[in-house]
């Protein structure tokens, strides 16, 4: 029925239909006097009983709407199957849900052009429904809007920066695209920390200049560069190349802890911080206290020099130079054994060893967005923080023209 295309719910018949105070109240069931069980798939006809509930559709042009369902509960009669009974499905409206597919879907289109507060006027003012702000802040939180595009001379970078930071009392993730050349933000797109995300962001520049790109080792970004910016080199930042090793220094330190006694965990944990710093910033005390730290375990002694022979190798003067010494320091990893640090060689040798080795080729970081990063934050909090990402995206631009 054209109706129920409409309504944007497959397979549902009109039961009634009636105007009342310029509003027209329509209620349906599902055209279907029989439904599978979803645990054992035994088809029943047998209805325990019909249960009565409103939805919100996608609304009709100039016609306020309110539609509400007829569910039918079925028994199941197989004696194998753990439930009693189930509830048909209605094709378009998830389990459980008050929203059918349709109305995320209007929602969605909505946005490209509206922030949030224009999304609930034009609902309530065109059509009458009064949708909460939180349901559409949750609806929308994760959803990368079209977005206009920022002036024309920050469309064609030679060098871009990519990474994420978190809005939305941190449960959710924007992804901001640095112009590296000038230093200036060139957008930000919500949709957390996925693929969609870092190709909708990427979609606002001319990819055709772009000669590298610089990101943290989070491999999504890496496949969302590879299909934007195919001709382009990517960078892995050399902080976070090292920070991760340090993580992995961490992690080695609490699992030797359990086999120390008390006295030396206690001195270990204390001077933790000591076997992270780089050695040539070390006081003459800190030598002295690092040296007793390496002396309590032969594991925490490897480690902190393999750490150090990694830092060691982004002081080669060339490419040709930087590979023969990082695969030394590969080769090395797996010969002591250490289980987090052989994780961390498996993986750069896996996944990220050309992109590692492409910063002797360009010499770019992640120093300036995670700068801009920074000054989000700020942002952020002189405004105690926004209620939709749009609005917060209008202040980051404005803040780099």
């Amino acid at each position: 029925m054209e109706q129920n295309l409409s309504l944007g719910l497959k397979a549902v018949r009109i039961v009634s239909m009636n105007e009342h105070a310029g509003l027209l109240h329509v209620v349906i069931e599902k055209d279907s006097s029989s439904a599978s069980c979803p645990h054992c798939s035994n088809s029943s006809s047998s209805v325990k009983d019909r249960r009565i509930h409103t939805v919100v559709v996608k609304p009709i042009d100039n016609v306020p709407l309110s539609v509400s369902v007829i569910k039918k509960r079925f028994f199941c009669y197989n004696s194998n199957c753990p439930l009693d009974s189930f509830t048909e499905v209605i094709e378009g409206l998830q389990k459980k849900h008050t929203y059918a597919d349709s109305f995320d879907d209007l929602l969605k289109d909505l946005f490209q052009h509206m922030d949030y507060p224009t999304i609930k006027k034009c609902l309530l003012d065109k059509h009458q429904l009064s949708i909460p702000s939180s349901t559409i802040h949750n609806k929308l939180r994760n959803i990368p809007p079209e977005s206009s595009l920022p002036p024309i001379e920050l469309l064609s970078p030679r060098f871009i920066g990519i990474d994420e930071f978190s809005y939305a009392k941190g449960h959710s993730y924007a992804v901001a695209l640095i112009n590296l050349d000038r230093k200036k933000i060139i957008d930000a797109v919500a949709g957390g920390k996925t693929i969609a995300a870092a190709c909708a962001v990427l979609n606002s520049i001319d990819t055709s200049n772009v000669q590298a790109v610089a990101m943290d080792m989070w491999l999504p970004y890496k496949i969302a560069c590879k299909k934007k910016l195919p001709n382009a080199s990517i960078v892995i930042d050399h902080f976070h190349v090292i920070k991760h090793i340090n993580d992995m220094l961490k992690n080695i330190r609490k699992r030797i802890s359990h086999d120390l006694n008390t006295i030396q965990a206690s001195f270990l944990y204390d001077n933790r911080f000591i076997l992270l710093k780089a050695k040539e910033r070390l006081s003459i005390d800190e030598l002295s206290t690092l040296l007793k730290l390496l002396a309590i375990h032969p594991e925490i002694s490897a480690s902190y020099q393999l750490k150090e022979q990694l830092r060691s190798f982004y002081a080669s003067s060339d490419r040709f130079q930087a590979r023969l010494l990082l695969w030394q320091w590969v080769q090395d990893v797996r010969a002591s054994r250490i289980p987090e640090l052989c994780s961390a060689a498996d993986e750069f040798a896996k996944n990220w060893i050309t992109e590692i080795l492409n910063f002797f080729t360009f010499r770019i970081s992640n120093a300036v967005t995670e700068g801009k990063v920074n000054k989000i934050r700020v942002i952020q909090r002189k405004a105690y923080h926004y209620v939709n990402f749009s609005s917060l995206r209008y202040q980051i631009l404005k803040a780099e023209r």
